[in-house]
């Protein structure tokens, strides 16, 4: 599947597979409720955890999120990039997507280009709790059937998923470590 037929896709409420600059995801429009809920399907993933979502610049995340002084400094300095990032959601996304706006600027073209004129989810593809996939031939048949494309640009470089990072009150909250380690976000904010 090209990029454009990817496009398509989405923005008619399906979903498809797709690389970014850490793992293959799972994107759907994530203003689109339903669309969010194949995507829940799909993966067999609890509604609980919610969906993370990639847009394409501080404009768009601005545009879905409140975002604070801080939280533009860290944008700022490590997207885009394996960084993705907790704050306050604003209308326009879809209500069972996240009760936050969990969202990075990917660094992997095709992830940023997806999202060029909406935001995407980027859930990692994969059925709930299964390894991170970075070949398409590693994500299981199962997965691979409730899904409405794949866009394949060959293996991706096995690496850590992105760090996940909230600031509360001028403090680093990290829920996930990965390649942006707290200290170096906290030397942003003091």
């Amino acid at each position: 599947m090209d990029l454009e037929q990817a496009r398509k896709t989405i923005e008619d409420g399906g979903i498809i597979i797709f690389p970014t600059e850490t793992a293959y995801g799972i994107a759907a429009d994530a203003r689109n409720p339903e669309a969010v809920e194949k995507v829940y399907k799909a993966k067999e993933r609890p509604r609980s955890k919610g969906l993370t979502t990639i847009v394409s610049s501080l404009e768009q995340a601005e545009k879905y999120g409140k975002l604070t002084e801080d939280e533009r400094a860290v944008i700022a300095e490590f997207m885009p990039g394996p960084l993705t990032l907790v704050t306050r959601k604003k209308k326009g996304l879809a209500e069972n997507i996240n009760e936050d706006f969990v969202f990075r600027i990917s660094s992997g073209e095709t992830a940023r280009e997806l999202a060029e004129e909406f935001p995407i989810t980027a859930t990692s593809a994969n059925i709930s709790g299964e390894d991170t996939s970075y070949a398409v031939e590693d994500i299981s048949e199962e997965l691979l059937e409730k899904v409405d494309g794949v866009i394949d640009v060959g293996e991706l470089e096995d690496g850590p998923t992105s760090s996940i990072i909230e600031i509360v009150d001028g403090e680093v909250k990290t829920y996930r470590q990965g390649p942006i380690k707290s200290d170096e976000i906290e030397k942003v904010i003091r």
